[in-house]
């Protein structure tokens, strides 16, 4: 008897270990943990951290959507900055003489036929000359064929004489409009004085003189008189190598950056790639153009270039300075409403030093702290109970 009586007090206890918990959340006594009740528990979220409008710190915040991943980084190429060649000339004398005076120096801007020297040509003095007696030449044929039409309408010379007149008279008024052509070509004034003066071809700034008063010019000189480029339009030039070729494309979003405009990207679309490799370096050239409205960007500063080629897939971009490291583990910032700021677990994927994305965690459209992250990030550290 004994022996079935410790038998049903074991088999009660063990009852009682299983279905106790059980009976009793059933009676409404909730004695057991959550914590024992379910051990494998997904890390809470972390606590919201309100910012009241008035808070001083939002001077030092900057909130932004997180963009679509659309783009991905195919190349990093050393740049640098070239003159724009459809906004620059490089100036040169189209006749020989001699300088009487500069009107520009390095430095001035120019508006688009406004002088830059005067000179004394020969040349010029020879199309001039051309000129008067070609007019000269025209004026006296159109009277000789005026009275051979009055001389053949009264049968006093034949056909074949008036035909001459009209062959000389149109002879000659070719030729007064070839001299005419050439005078205007070389913006010559009608009076014999050897004067030229040589204007700027396009509105832009002066960047190189190579001539001084009282130098002899000639066309065929190797060197530019003046060089004169608008340079609120540049070109940015880059080493592409062979590796890169099959993934950069005309048409693909490039950024540059140089020290000589520290904290800007320059934003551009790829305009040009070349065909061929270039014998010595074995890259090939692209060519970006931007705007250069402000003047930040001079020629021949060297810089980088990064490639973006479209992309569609999840996920979604922000700003890599909108990723806060702790440990081993990365957050961002997410205003889950307005002025209500919480620290979110991601996992990154590509981070080209500008921009990261981000394969979870975050998805596009939400708002994320992209500037202050960091000092945000500690004020919620400090705030956490």
């Amino acid at each position: 008897m004994k022996r079935f009586a410790f038998a049903g007090l074991g088999l009660a206890v063990i009852l009682a270990a299983v279905l106790g918990p059980r009976m009793f959340r059933a009676a409404g006594a909730d004695l057991v943990p959550a914590a024992a009740a379910s051990p494998a528990v997904l890390e809470a979220p972390r606590p919201e951290f309100p910012l009241p409008a008035s808070d001083p710190r939002w001077s030092w915040l900057k909130v932004a959507p997180a963009r679509s991943q659309d783009e991905r980084l195919v190349a990093v190429l050393p740049a640098q900055v070239a003159l724009d060649e459809d906004r620059s000339v490089r100036v040169s004398s189209p006749v020989a003489g001699r300088v009487l005076s500069i009107e520009v120096h390095p430095g001035e801007r120019v508006a688009q036929g406004q002088a830059l020297a005067h000179l004394t040509s020969g040349d010029v003095g020879q199309a001039q000359s051309d000129l008067a007696k070609a007019e000269a030449a025209a004026a006296q044929t159109h009277a000789a064929l005026a009275r051979a039409r009055e001389l053949y309408d009264h049968h006093v010379i034949a056909l074949k004489d008036l035909q001459q007149a009209q062959a000389d008279d149109g002879q000659a008024s070719a030729e007064a409009d070839r001299a005419a052509a050439r005078a205007r070509q070389l913006g010559a004034s009608r009076t014999v004085d050897q004067q030229f003066v040589l204007r700027a071809p396009v509105a832009g700034e002066v960047l190189e003189r190579n001539l001084n008063p009282g130098a002899e010019v000639r066309p065929d000189d190797p060197n530019p008189l003046f060089v004169v480029s608008d340079l609120r339009h540049v070109w940015v030039t880059a080493a592409l190598y062979p590796r890169d070729l099959g993934a950069v494309h005309t048409g693909d979003r490039a950024v540059f950056t140089t020290e000589s405009a520290p904290g800007r990207a320059f934003n551009a679309r790829v305009k040009w790639v070349s065909d061929q490799l270039d014998p010595q370096t074995r890259t090939a050239t692209l060519r970006v153009e931007l705007a250069n409205a402000d003047g930040a960007l001079r020629s021949q500063v060297p810089g980088e270039v990064r490639v973006y080629a479209s992309r569609a897939g999840a996920g979604a971009v922000v700003p890599t300075t909108a990723v806060v490291t702790h440990g081993s583990e990365s957050r961002v910032i997410v205003e889950e409403r307005p002025g209500v700021f919480r620290a979110r677990s991601v996992q990154v994927g590509e981070d080209d030093g500008v921009n990261a994305t981000l394969l979870a965690g975050i998805r596009p459209g939400e708002r994320v702290v992209t500037k202050g992250s960091l000092l945000l990030a500690a004020e919620m550290e400090k705030a956490r109970p």
